[in-house]
């Protein structure tokens, strides 16, 4: 099992969704309980993210928990640049294209697609976040 991936169970037990539900990116979820998915190593369009939170905000019940696990830049500079190049491996041919896949807004995403943001967690370094939201 992936480091991002013991870290994100630690801290789902930690919080009460022990039982999440992984479902892969795109695929559809199951009608009821805590769903949890993941863009690592995936570079979908803002269009196709807002697309996909949004249904899955339309699937998933008012109260119930939204796990997203995605890449993140580091706040520190030698630790952002590190993350170009480390696992969890970012998609792009480019270190700017990579650059520019570290600073996607997920708990914005989230958040505007009708989920409150309960929780945010950097994992592996800062290279990896965990957002936790709601269906509202």
């Amino acid at each position: 099992m992936a480091a991002w991936r013991r870290e994100a169970e630690a801290l789902l037990a930690e919080i009460g969704l022990a039982h999440v539900v992984w479902v892969p990116w795109g695929a559809p979820p199951p009608s009821a309980g805590a769903i949890a998915v993941s863009l690592l190593g995936l570079d979908p369009t803002s269009a196709e993210r807002g697309r996909t939170f949004a249904a899955l905000a339309a699937i998933v019940a008012p109260g119930a928990s939204l796990v997203v696990v995605d890449h993140n830049r580091p706040r520190s500079m030698p630790a952002a640049l590190v993350a170009l190049g480390a696992a969890p491996w970012l998609p792009g041919c480019t270190p700017s294209r990579r650059w520019r896949r570290l600073a996607r807004p997920t708990a914005r995403e989230i958040q505007a697609a009708g989920f409150r943001v309960e929780c945010l967690r950097f994992v592996v370094a800062e290279r990896v976040q965990i957002v936790v939201a709601i269906r509202t």
